[in-house]
């Protein structure tokens, strides 16, 4: 088997790739965003979660709404992969999956958008008993090694947090991550055979994915810094890296 490209190689591939486009990938971005942004921003607006039924109901229009932006996502990888191979993106390429395979996003999403609302429910359901605990023991006088919180209740919310987290990112950016990728080379597959051959293109390169999305972290940081600005050529420049992995992968694997 021919030597895997480096994550310096895909990120190289992409910067080249990307010149003379930059203009269009940002300006999809944008419409992303104008696209998703506010709808998300209303459910944590108008549902909140300052309370259990708050909770429960903010994690199933989370769960709606990621079966709507499931759309955009797969719109998004037709964008990077058609700049892989060194094709044009137009703004449309970004709802292409609301024409072709609508049913088979759906089906994606019921399972990775569930993921998620499962894998942040228990935080959220924890988090809400530690306010409580915060907001009663604020009413009270506490000593001065005393903390200002529930020790173990935050431990827990902690523990919860932090391992929905993995699990999530896990399933999502690196398990399934090459779905949509797949269902544009192998269109007449179905959705399950799909998902199981996004686990299978990925295993043994598991730990590079995952060091791929690693190494964006500083840029993502630079990004929130720059009070999101920067994100709207950092974002094009890690999508067009992810595209360049799959292409390596699909050119490689046996």
């Amino acid at each position: 088997m021919n030597q895997y490209l480096s994550s310096v190689s895909l990120k190289s591939l992409a910067k080249g790739q990307l010149l003379g486009k930059y203009g269009t990938v940002v300006g999809i971005l944008i419409l992303q965003l104008l696209c998703t942004a506010p709808i998300n921003l209303a459910i944590s607006t108008f549902i909140g979660t300052n309370g259990l039924f708050s909770i429960i109901l903010y994690s199933i229009a989370q769960f709606l709404f990621g079966l709507f932006a499931g759309y955009f996502f797969a719109g998004q990888n037709y964008v990077y992969l058609k700049i892989a191979c060194n094709q044009m993106p137009m703004a449309s390429d970004l709802f292409y999956f609301f024409r072709e395979d609508a049913s088979k996003v759906i089906y994606i999403q019921v399972i990775l958008s569930g993921v998620s609302t499962l894998c942040s429910l228990p935080s959220l359901i924890a988090g809400y008993y530690v306010n409580l605990s915060i907001l009663e023991l604020a009413s009270s006088t506490l000593a001065t090694d005393e903390l200002p919180v529930n020790g173990p209740l935050f431990l827990t919310y902690a523990i919860l947090y932090v391992a929905g987290s993995a699990i999530n990112i896990y399933v999502r950016y690196i398990l399934f991550s090459q779905v949509f990728y797949l269902m544009l080379d192998f269109p007449d597959y179905p959705a399950p055979q799909l998902l199981k051959m996004s686990m299978q293109l990925i295993k043994g390169s598991r730990a590079r994915c995952f060091y791929l999305l690693v190494s964006f972290v500083p840029l993502l940081l630079l990004g929130v810094f720059s009070c999101g600005i920067a994100l709207l050529w950092i974002q094009p420049y890690m999508q067009a890296t992810y595209a360049n992995f799959y292409l390596d992968l699909i050119k490689k694997k046996k």
